[in-house]
């Protein structure tokens, strides 16, 4: 089985991810590949020399990006590398896990096992991790194996109008009327994601690829819930879902890949200094990724970090309330973050 990493300038993250997998990855028949995006160079070569079996895939625009990002310049082109991801799926194997470079497994996994089990039940996605949020998953499944559980779609509606008008399109104050009448409602929407997830899954390659079908260089979740509605609209009793008995995976909230979405009021923190800051750190074997696992990193040790280095777009009391606010988004609607 393939295990793509999507990555992009956090390499202690990724360290971080790869040491996790060779820890729990309970057999050997598997590939990790990772899809960069513009990491510089010589954190690559760190990785590759100490994980010579890994294979990295980098996107168009990566000389571009891992430039900026070497010479410490934070307007870094932020087009999202959505060709590469796809053309690595295009060319997978038929089931393939897909995480981002701040997953790691907490928990031992048998892939071989796994993947039999999926083709066997015809599963289109496995999801191993969803943050302790019950409303990520199923209100009740078919049945169950020693690994996962498998269900069939419930869902509020699976015609790809009636989703598209009430949980896309909002014009003209139709959300408000919506939710009024009790149409709407963010946990109804949430229920779609029991179907959809951006990584900590295993996907079949079919089914991933309809998710991003017509995407227009762009990531719009709305589209892909979209095509998973029309994907199982067409035989809704046969499309199979499978999440596993228990969570395998954690994801990480102390640093983020760009400054992206991720500005808060009376928040002055730049990431791309953040992450030079730990980057280097790693690269210099100060910083070890692996303190606390499995828990995310050592907080306190970032934070010596950032008092060390005095940087003024990336203090350590900036970073704590970056941390606070970004960790509460997950927090309003159901996450459970230790």
């Amino acid at each position: 089985m393939d295990l793509f990493i999507k990555s992009f300038n956090r390499p202690y993250y990724l360290d971080r991810c790869i040491q996790s997998i060779y820890l729990n990855v309970r057999d050997n028949d598997f590939n990790i590949i990772v899809l960069d995006d513009g990491t510089p160079q010589k954190y690559l070569d760190k990785l590759t020399d100490k994980y010579p079996a890994i294979k990295i895939l980098k996107s168009d625009l990566y000389s571009e990006k891992s430039k900026a990002i070497a010479n410490g310049d934070s307007n870094v082109n932020t087009k999202i590398p959505i060709d590469l991801w796809i053309n690595a799926a295009e060319n997978a194997s038929n089931y393939f896990l897909l995480i981002e470079d701040d997953f790691w497994f907490t928990k031992p996994i048998h892939l071989k096992k796994i993947r039999l089990n999926l083709e066997s039940d015809k599963i289109k996605m496995l999801k191993l991790c969803w943050l302790g949020n019950s409303k990520l998953l199923p209100k009740k499944s078919l049945i169950s194996n020693e690994e996962y559980s498998i269900f069939t779609p419930d869902l509020y509606t699976t015609n790809p109008f009636l989703f598209n008008f009430i949980f896309r399109f909002h014009r003209f104050k139709i959300r408000k009327i919506l939710t009024f009448l009790n149409i709407y409602s963010l946990d109804r929407l949430l229920e779609y994601y029991t179907v959809y997830a951006t990584s900590g899954a295993i996907f079949k390659k079919k089914y991933f690829l309809k998710l991003w079908k017509n995407h227009h260089n762009k990531v719009d979740e709305g589209l892909q819930l979209s095509n998973a509605v029309k994907f199982i609209n067409r035989k809704k009793k046969s499309q199979y879902f499978g999440f596993t008995n228990t969570e395998l995976m954690k994801t990480g909230f102390l640093s983020s890949a760009s400054n992206q979405s991720k500005k808060y009021e009376n928040v002055n923190l730049d990431l791309f200094v953040l992450n030079r800051i730990i980057n280097e750190s790693w690269y210099n074997c100060i910083f070890d990724p692996m303190e606390n696992y499995p828990k995310d990193l050592n907080s306190n040790k970032i934070e010596e970090l950032l008092i060390s280095s005095n940087h003024p777009k990336a203090t350590s009391s900036d970073w704590k309330n970056w941390v606070y606010e970004f960790k509460n988004q997950y927090l309003s609607f159901g996450c459970n973050i230790d």
